[in-house]
C-alpha cells in the first residue's frame, strides 16, 4: 500500500536459489491487482457491511513482502542497508497523501462534527500524523469514561498506517542485524536462511502473543503493534522463500493460487474478522494472499495472475494507498451529515467512486509531484550535490508534519478561545438549576458545559478512601470519601454511575450538615441487579461491596433503585413502561437494614438515544429541540414507591425521587438556566448537579428527616 509503484512491483529472485528458478529480478503486475482487489474488499465491507474483510491484514502482510525483497535483494549483493536513507525514502513517500487526508479530515470535521467530538478528533490528528493512532486507539478501548466510543472516527483507518510505519523504521533495523550476523557467522550460507531464521523467531513468538491477547482481550489486541508483527514476518518469510517455491510443481502453485483468490474474496463473508482477529484466524487471509504471490507469474487466464493483471484492477493498484486513505472519512463524515447508520447501495458506490476520484487527484497531484520534486531537486552549482536527495526527502517529511501541526494547532487554539470566553461568563449567564421564573438569558452567552470540556464533567467530590474506610478487597476499585469524620459514615453512596453524577450534590449536603461520607461504585455495575453481574467484574464488586458497607454500618445507604432505559422494547413497551426495581434489589439491601442503617432508595434519571451534549451543541439556538418527555421516558408513578407500599419497611428504606427537577411540568429539559443537564445520553453534568445543591439537599432532607 506504500511503497510506490515501481518498488511494489519489484520481486527479488536475485537471492542465491535454486537452479529451475526464474533469473533476473521481474516485474508481477498482479501484485498490483492484488493490492487493488484487497482495499476494494476493505472499502465494500466498511461500507456496505459495516464490518471488515481481512484485506488491512493482506496489506499488512504485502507491506513486508516488497521492503524484504528490495532489501534483501541488496544485501544479498553485498550492499551495506542503508537504514537512515530507507526511512527516509518511505516516509517521504507515505507522508503527502497522508498529511492531506488528516488536514481534510480536521477541516470538515471543525465544520461538520459536534464540538464534542473535537478534542478527541485532536488527540487522533496528532496520533495519526506521528504514527502512534494504533496506541491511541488500544488504550481508549477500555476506558468506560472515554466519550464518543460508539461513533466512528474519521481518522480510526490510521491504525494499520500506524502499525505499518513502525514496522517501516524496525523492519530495516531487523534486516540489518540478520546481516551482520551473516556476514560474521554465516557467510558461506544462503542470507535468506540467517534472515528467514530471524523473520521466523518474530513469527512464531507474535503468533502466539496474538493468539493470547485475542482471546483474552481483542479490543486491545486488534490495534496491538505485538499481536500483528507476525503479519509482517509472514510478508518477510515469503519474499526470502519465492525463490524455492517456485520450484514446485506449477499446477499445485495454479491450483493453490485459486484456492488463495477464493479464500480471500470469501473471507470477510465468512470469518467474523472484527471479533475474532489478529489471532490465529488471521492466518487464513493472509495464507490465502501467499498462495496467490506463490502462484505462476507468467500472465495468463489459467493462473490467477491473468485476473489480477486486468489493466482496471492494476490501475486501481496504483491508486489503493489513496483509496484506503480516503474511502473512510468520506464514509464517517456522510453517515454523519445524513444522518444515516448505514450507506444504501447506491450511496456505497458513490463513496467508492469518489474515494478513487480523490485518490486520483492526492496521487497525481500530490504524491507524484512531490517526489518527482525530491528527484529533481537542485542546489546552486556552487553548494556539493552528495546529499542532495537525502536533504529534500527531509524537508519533506518536514514540511508535511509541520504542516499537519499547524492545522492541529489552530484547531486547538479555537477551542482554547472558546472555553476562555465561556470562563468569562457571570453566574447570571449560567445559573442552571437556580435559575429564577423571571430569568432573562443573554441570547450571547454559551450553554455550559462547553461540549468541548466534557471530560471534566465526571464527578469525584472527595479523595480516595483511607483509614478505617479503605476497603481491604480488591474487588471495590472506586471508593472515595469526605466530611468530617466521628466513627462510621453519616451516608454510603453505593451503585453505579448513576449513583456518582449526584454526588457533587448529595455530598455537599452531608458535609454542610457536619457528616461525612463514602462513596463506593462500579461503572455499569447497579448494586442489586442480577443482570447485571453477568459481567464477572461487576459480581465481584457487588459481593464485596455488600460486605464492605454491611461492615461500615453507616447511618444511612443510598443506591439506585430503579433502572430505566432508552429504547423502545420488542414488544412495543416504551421506555417509560420498561422502568422498573433493580432486580433483587430487597435482597441486595436487607444485610444493611440488618446491620441497622436506613437505606434511601433514589429513582434513576431518564436516559436518551441521543447525547443531549451533542444535541445541544448542534441546536445551540433551539435547545427546546432535545428536550425529552417525562411520560415517554419514565413510569406513570415511581417504582420506588410501589415497591415501599408493598413492603413493610417502616421509615427505615425512603424514596428519593428528583424527577420534578430534572422534568418540570413533565418536559425533561435538555437544557436549564442556559447549563446542560447531561453530559452524554444518560449521567447528568457536574455543572447542572452543581448548580442544583439546594434543590437536591432540600429533596433530600424531605425524605431523611436530615442527618
Amino acid at each position: 500500500m506504500p511503497e510506490s509503484p515501481t518498488e511494489a512491483l519489484l520481486v527479488s529472485t536475485a537471492l542465491k536459489q535454486p537452479r529451475k528458478s526464474a533469473k533476473g529480478a521481474s516485474f508481477r503486475v498482479d501484485l498490483q491487482g492484488l493490492r487493488a482487489l484487497a482495499v476494494l474488499l476493505v472499502m465494500c465491507y466498511h461500507i456496505w457491511f459495516s464490518k471488515v474483510s481481512g484485506g488491512v491484514d493482506i496489506f499488512l502482510m504485502l507491506s513486508a513482502f516488497f521492503l524484504t525483497s528490495s532489501t534483501a535483494r541488496r544485501i544479498a549483493r553485498g550492499e551495506r542497508p542503508k537504514l537512515i536513507t530507507g526511512w527516509l525514502h518511505r516516509f517521504s513517500r507515505l507522508i503527502p497523501q497522508a498529511i492531506t487526508v488528516i488536514i481534510t479530515v480536521i477541516i470538515a470535521a471543525w465544520i461538520l462534527l459536534p464540538s464534542s467530538r473535537w478534542m478527541d478528533l485532536i488527540d487522533q490528528s496528532r496520533a495519526s500524523f506521528l504514527y502512534k493512532q494504533n496506541w491511541y486507539l488500544a488504550n481508549h478501548q477500555v476506558d468506560y469514561y472515554a466519550f464518543n466510543t460508539d461513533s466512528a472516527s474519521p481518522l480510526q483507518h490510521f491504525w494499520s498506517l500506524s502499525i505499518q510505519g513502525q514496522i517501516f523504521i524496525l523492519w530495516p533495523v531487523v534486516l540489518a542485524f540478520s546481516a551482520l550476523v551473516w556476514k560474521l557467522f554465516f557467510k558461506r550460507l544462503n542470507f535468506a536462511w540467517v534472515a528467514g531464521t530471524v523473520f521466523s523467531l518474530i513469527f512464531i513468538g507474535s503468533l502466539a502473543f496474538s493468539i493470547n491477547i485475542t482471546a483474552n482481550n481483542q479490543q486491545v489486541a486488534y490495534f496491538h503493534t505485538g499481536a500483528r508483527l507476525w503479519e509482517f514476518a509472514l510478508g518477510s518469510l515469503l519474499a526470502l522463500a519465492l525463490p524455492w517455491l517456485s520450484t514446485m510443481p506449477e499446477k499445485a502453485r495454479r491450483v493453490a493460487g485459486w484456492v488463495g483468490l477464493a479464500t480471500i474474496i470469501g473471507s470477510g463473508a465468512v470469518l467474523d474478522v472484527q471479533g475474532q482477529f489478529p489471532g490465529f484466524m488471521a492466518l487464513i487471509p493472509t495464507l490465502a494472499a501467499a498462495m496467490v504471490i506463490a502462484a505462476p507469474a507468467p500472465l495468463s487466464w489459467a493462473n490467477p495472475s491473468g485476473l489480477l493483471s486486468l489493466k482496471p484492477l492494476v490501475k486501481l493498484g496504483d491508486l489503493s494507498y489513496g483509496m484506503y486513505l480516503w474511502h473512510w472519512p468520506m464514509l464517517v463524515l456522510y453517515l454523519e451529515v445524513s444522518g444515516k447508520d448505514h450507506a444504501s447501495f447506491l450511496d456505497g458506490a458513490v463513496l467508492i467512486i469518489a474515494a478513487i476520484a480523490a485518490s486520483w487527484v492526492s496521487t497525481n497531484f500530490i504524491e507524484k509531484p512531490a517526489n518527482n520534486w525530491q528527484n529533481s531537486f537542485n542546489f546552486p552549482h556552487w553548494v556539493p550535490t552528495r546529499g542532495v536527495k537525502v536533504i529534500s526527502q527531509v524537508a519533506v517529511v518536514a514540511l508535511g508534519l509541520c504542516i499537519a501541526n499547524l492545522a492541529v494547532t489552530a484547531w486547538t487554539n479555537n477551542v482554547a478561545h472558546r472555553s476562555a470566553v465561556a470562563a468569562a461568563q457571570s453566574v447570571a449567564d449560567n445559573p442552571g438549576a437556580t435559575a429564577s421564573d423571571d430569568w432573562d438569558p443573554s441570547p450571547a452567552a454559551l450553554t455550559l458545559p462547553l461540549a468541548t470540556e466534557l471530560e471534566d464533567e465526571w464527578q469525584s467530590p472527595g479523595t480516595s478512601c483511607a483509614g478505617a474506610n479503605n476497603p481491604d478487597d480488591e474487588r471495590i476499585m472506586f471508593c472515595e470519601q469526605g466530611g468530617n469524620f466521628d466513627g462510621a459514615p453519616d451516608l454510603v453512596l453505593l451503585g453505579d454511575s448513576h449513583m456518582q453524577h449526584w454526588s457533587e450534590a448529595a455530598t455537599d449536603a452531608v458535609e454542610k450538615s457536619g457528616g461525612s461520607w463514602v462513596m463506593v461504585f462500579h461503572p455499569g455495575c447497579r448494586y442489586g441487579s442480577d443482570a447485571d453481574r453477568s459481567e464477572p467484574e461487576c459480581a465481584d464488586f457487588q459481593d464485596a461491596a455488600k460486605k464492605y458497607v454491611t461492615n461500615l454500618a453507616p447511618k444511612m445507604v443510598m443506591t439506585t433503585a430503579t433502572k430505566t432505559v432508552a429504547e423502545t422494547a420488542d414488544d412495543g413497551r416504551t421506555p417509560g413502561e420498561q422502568e422498573a426495581m433493580v432486580d433483587h434489589y430487597a435482597e441486595g439491601i436487607q444485610p444493611f437494614l440488618d446491620a441497622g442503617s436506613r437505606v434511601i432508595a433514589m429513582r434513576d434519571t431518564p436516559r436518551y438515544t441521543y447525547s443531549i451534549a451533542e444535541c445541544v451543541d448542534n441546536n445551540a439556538k433551539h435547545p427546546e429541540t432535545c428536550d425529552g418527555s417525562a411520560a415517554e421516558a419514565l413510569a406513570a408513578k415511581n417504582p420506588v414507591d410501589e415497591f415501599l407500599a408493598t413492603h413493610d419497611y417502616g421509615k427505615q428504606v425512603v424514596s428519593l425521587d428528583m424527577t420534578g427537577l430534572l422534568c418540570p411540568d413533565g418536559v425533561c429539559k435538555a437544557v436549564i438556566g442556559n447549563v446542560s443537564t447531561y453530559l452524554d445520553d444518560s449521567h447528568l453534568s457536574k455543572t447542572f448537579v452543581v448548580s442544583a445543591k439546594r434543590q437536591f439537599a432540600e429533596a433530600f432532607n424531605q425524605a431523611t428527616g436530615g442527618l
